[in-house]
């Protein structure tokens, strides 16, 4: 576990040395109450007990307790602040490396797994770091330096004590790996009640609309009851091993009096030593009991460390430049393939070029390619085959954040923070001035109803955006994109959705963002894109055909039906 501590901390590591150190010094003042007993019954038989004696064993005693708590305190004061830095830090860099991540790595890790690594594992992680092993390796200590004092009293009680303890061990180990094992599932389960809360309260509008809320939704209250049962397996699974454990221990004591009894009769040792190793062997046997919970304790909590470093060995995206000098904001794809899931083949042999300030437009049937084309631009994914440029440079050697610094992202699904109108805005440029964002506001046509808003700029909004409609959280994406001002725009039609008054003013928000800028988008409208510098058709992963408008429509092939049955749609009545 140590390897583990180390592994996850780092540097963090050194500074846990000192307080461990303190909370381990702790054991040997532990023993002090012992020895005083010792001294004690030593006296006794010496018939040297007196007043003086007790009264000096007393201050020891009294001394001890002060110096071990001035220790403790050092030590656990040390341990937790310590404890908390390193979970601070981990929880930054843990955060850090899941941005470098690919999207396969979200899309095979559900949402309740992702959160309950940053808040449950991390906080049972401190727990090893702060409790756990510290308390762990003050019981072996204290462990092996009683069988080492039972060695010294007499060789063979302390064999027979040694292998008592030694036939005790295995046992709380077999049952430590079973309720890890047990642990593992119970872990999961709680993945999977994370994923349904985050999936109840996300979609209680649609629950309430289908009279699902309470026990009807059944897909919640599942994960419930799942997770008792899997909390109570956990703890039911330890108890036997537990106890047959501190019962071998227990026996230890009487087993090991009878045994020294008979060798005090014998004359094989003395009263002192009698003495001494009945207390000794008391002594032992509450440690013991002790180990067998601290162990299994360990064993369990260890299953977070195991998970946290499993998410530090996923791989992050690779990258040679972290600031690339693009000289224009060509878009090259040049025999670019695709799959998630291997065999599946998403995008085959794909190949186009989208001219600095030209607009392409990707359009086709429902798992066409389309998103898929504009992720690999902002390199959310990698290429299997094939390379995607940005002015000649592949941008698989691109640093993924300095890369989306000259990406700006419109899609229908907006995504908003519990904060201010100000700051949503702002997450598009974090330094810019409130008058930039206003200036922004009003070229996006959001100025107007955020001013009728009761603190303007200042009011905060509902987590997603939820106390605003969809064509002012689409508004206040594009301002978003206005005030980040990159130079290449990446574009899901956002008014595929809206209504006519919503989408008039969108569009007139959006000429404003694509002005001059490399914009690729995803049409879901095709009147939208007829004046498209490129329009890029696409069906089965594959490109059918590339044109303008004009051209296309010559063709009298899939864009002509297309656009042929809107038009006639558009026209039809009744």
């Amino acid at each position: 576990m140590i390897r583990e501590i180390k592994q996850l901390t780092g540097s963090g590591f050194d500074k846990l040395r000192k307080p461990i150190f303190f909370l381990v010094f702790d054991s040997l003042f532990h023993m002090v109450n012992y020895m005083m007993m010792f001294f004690v019954i030593l006296d006794l038989i010496k018939n040297q007990f007196s007043y003086e004696k007790i009264l000096i064993y007393t201050v020891i005693m009294v001394v001890a307790f002060i110096v071990r708590n001035i220790v403790i305190r050092i030590g656990y004061t040390g341990i937790q602040e310590q404890g908390a830095r390193v979970i601070e830090k981990m929880r930054i860099t843990l955060g850090d490396h899941l941005r470098t991540l690919n999207l396969g790595y979200f899309n095979k890790n559900s949402i309740g797994n992702i959160s309950n690594i940053m808040t449950n594992d991390l906080q049972d992680f401190e727990q090893v770091i702060t409790h756990t092993t510290s308390d762990l390796i003050k019981t072996l200590i204290l462990s092996v330096y009683l069988l080492i004092i039972t060695f010294f009293i007499n060789p063979m009680l302390g064999l027979i004590q040694l292998l008592v303890v030694a036939a005790a061990v295995p046992i709380i180990i077999l049952g430590s790996k079973k309720g890890a094992r047990i642990g593992a599932v119970k872990k999961e389960v709680m993945n999977d009640v994370i994923s349904r809360m985050v999936e109840y309260m996300k979609g209680i509008q649609v629950f309430k609309s289908h009279n699902l809320t309470g026990e009807k939704f059944k897909r919640l209250e599942k994960s419930f009851d799942d997770l008792k049962r899997e909390s109570i397996r956990t703890e039911i699974a330890m108890a036997p091993y537990v106890l047959i454990f501190q019962m071998i221990t227990d026996i230890l004591s009487p087993v090991l009096l009878i045994i020294s009894t008979s060798e005090f009769i014998t004359g094989s040792i003395g009263k002192i030593e009698y003495f001494s190793f009945i207390v000794i062997s008391i002594a032992l046997t509450n440690i013991l009991r002790g180990f067998s919970t601290q162990y299994a304790m360990l064993r369990y909590l260890k299953l977070a460390s195991d998970k946290l470093i499993h998410v530090y060995n996923e791989k992050a995206v690779g990258y040679k430049t972290d600031e690339p000098d693009f000289k224009n904001y060509d878009i090259q794809f040049s025999d670019v393939s695709f799959e998630y899931e291997k065999d599946e083949g998403t995008l085959k042999n794909i190949s186009f070029f989208s001219p600095h300030c030209t607009t392409t437009a990707l359009i086709g049937p429902s798992g066409s390619g389309k998103t898929t084309i504009t992720s690999l631009i902002a390199r959310f994914w990698d290429t299997n085959k094939g390379k995607i440029t940005i002015g000649g440079q592949d941008i698989r050697d691109i640093n993924p954040d300095s890369l989306l610094k000259h990406i700006s992202m419109i899609f229908q699904e907006v995504y908003l923070l519990n904060d201010t109108v100000e700051n949503n805005i702002k997450l598009g440029n974090p330094q810019a001035t409130y008058e930039e964002v206003v200036q922004a506001a009003k070229l996006s046509r959001c100025h107007d109803f955020i001013l009728q808003m009761d603190q303007g700029y200042k009011t905060v909004i509902g987590e997603g955006g939820s106390t605003l409609s969809g064509g002012e959280k689409q508004r206040i994406s594009i301002a978003r994109a206005l005030l980040k001002d990159a130079p290449v725009i990446l574009l899901d039609e956002a008014t595929a959705s809206l209504d006519a008054d919503n989408e008039h003013e969108i569009r007139k928000a959006l000429k404003k963002v694509t002005a001059n800028k490399t914009v690729v988008v995803i049409a879901h409208r095709l009147n939208t894109i007829k004046d498209a510098d490129q329009i890029i058709v696409l069906n089965e992963g594959r490109i059918e055909e590339a044109g303008s408008h004009a051209e296309l429509m010559k063709n009298h092939k899939r864009y002509f039906n297309m656009f042929t049955e809107m038009e006639n749609a558009q026209s039809f009545s009744l």
